[in-house]
């Protein structure tokens, strides 16, 4: 029971550093568009912009691999206590 409140928790940070994650993309590239910038500088500003992405983008896509390999361990203890739980039966 602890360890599904645990996974659960941490279920939960995941799916908030994966919003964080998007809400910093949509924020940078709206801010880059709005602001009226020489062009020298906007071309800066679009690089610095698809570097961040890029790194919001890593982080969205780590925390999802976690998320899933987490899931996929917590469906996997389940089974292997059925099995043996009929194996000791047998």
């Amino acid at each position: 029971m602890a360890r599904k409140r645990e996974v659960d928790r941490i279920g939960d940070l995941i799916g908030e550093v994966e919003t964080l994650a998007q809400r910093l993309g949509r924020d940078l590239r709206k801010r880059a568009r709005a602001a009226g910038i020489p062009t020298e500088l906007k071309a800066m500003a679009a690089r610095l912009r698809k570097r961040a992405a890029a790194g919001a983008a890593q982080v969205e896509k780590y925390a999802h691999a976690l998320r899933t390999e987490l899931e996929g361990a917590a469906k996997t203890g389940k089974r292997v206590r059925k099995r043996s739980r009929r194996a000791a039966a047998a």
